[in-house]
């Protein structure tokens, strides 16, 4: 089966401004966006597809707009940034920037959720996903939910994978493969990007 990731169109906001939960609106050229992945999915000619989306309105317009059948899931939805909310990034104290950035995966100076609570919301409901699926799937979801999908499915360290660089309106494909109790993941497609600053052998 395939998996795609698809990452919401660009928010319409302020350069800096920091954004997870927040519902936040998007660009008005997104509907552009969603003409172009309509036209990116019908070229795979997939024989059966399922679409799901986090409920914020930037991931479900967007996959509203590809397909009207698509499922909202609240896991799917962006890291909860806590007290950053709204702010921006350059009035957060340094302090706090370095906190967080020298424990990537499991603080949350800001009070909301570490990428370890990104990682145990999300990855369960993805894997039950995979493990029902009779289709492809498409989720329509957030830059730091695909980084953790993409890092724990690829078995990359999570506390890594701000390297990882996924673009708006971009989309992410793995193949999964389960051979009896094994499971073979191939990244095809990453983003609008790849890792960055990281040699990669």
């Amino acid at each position: 089966m395939k998996l795609f990731l698809v990452r919401h169109p660009e928010p319409d906001v302020e350069k800096g401004f920091c954004y997870g939960k927040l519902d936040v609106p998007i660009v008005s050229s997104w509907h552009q966006d969603a003409v172009y992945l309509s036209q990116w999915l019908e070229r795979r000619r997939l024989p059966k597809i399922q679409s799901f989306h986090s409920p914020l309105s930037r991931a479900s317009k967007l996959a509203l707009s590809v397909n009207p059948n698509s499922k909202p899931i609240g896991e799917l939805a962006e890291l909860d940034f806590g007290l950053w909310e709204g702010q921006n990034w350059s009035t957060i104290s340094r302090e706090e920037i370095d906190e967080w950035g020298a424990d990537l995966q499991f603080s949350a100076p800001y009070k909301g959720e570490s990428l370890e609570d990104l990682r145990l919301r999300v990855m369960p409901k993805v894997n039950a996903l995979i493990d029902e699926a009779d289709s492809d799937i498409v989720l329509y979801t957030h830059s730091g939910v695909i980084k953790v999908i993409v890092s724990v499915l690829c078995q990359w360290p999570v506390s890594e994978c701000h390297r990882i660089n996924i673009g708006y309106s971009s989309v992410t494909q793995l193949t999964i493969n389960d051979d009896r109790d094994n499971r073979y993941i191939s990244l095809d497609l990453l983003g609008a990007g790849d890792w960055v600053g990281l040699a990669v052998e």
